[in-house]
């Protein structure tokens, strides 16, 4: 992963980079990412009625997930996420960094009070400091998320 990381990065850092070949590429980085962060992800066997035969065994998600874009710049990651796991809930957090002090500054938060996932993933292509990222780990353990 940290070679796909180390080929992508120039694109993706580039001022150069036209938006629609960033997009692109983001796109990209993001659905290899999911796949590999998708791998542990527990499942229950459930039965299937195919038009070749019943009862196929088949399995299903057994975990509630929740995609969590950092507004604005994890925008950009969600529909790859969203390709590998369509049925997930998908809730916006706003953060800023504070120009004074560097903090990072919540000021927009949409995660459901009664419906917590058990795993959530946060979506970010801007991880500079990790102050942002480490903020918003904290407001998902708050809400309840174990993982």
């Amino acid at each position: 992963m940290l070679l796909l990381l180390l080929l992508f990065s120039p694109v993706i850092r580039s001022n150069q980079t036209n938006p629609q070949e960033f997009r692109r590429t983001l796109r990209e980085i993001t659905f290899y990412l999911g796949y590999e962060a998708t791998t542990n992800l527990l499942t229950k066997q459930i039965k299937v009625d195919t038009p070749v035969c019943q009862n196929a065994e088949g399995l299903k998600l057994s975990q509630k997930i929740a995609l969590i874009p950092i507004m604005r710049a994890g925008l950009g990651m969600v529909d790859a996420m969203l390709e590998l796991l369509p049925n997930s809930d998908v809730h916006h957090i706003g953060m800023y960094r504070n120009s004074s002090n560097l903090l990072p500054v919540q000021y927009y938060n949409k995660l459901p009070r009664n419906d917590i996932a058990d795993v959530a993933y946060v979506l970010d292509p801007c991880i500079a400091t990790a102050g942002t990222i480490t903020a918003v780990v904290s407001i998902l353990k708050k809400w309840g998320c174990k993982r």
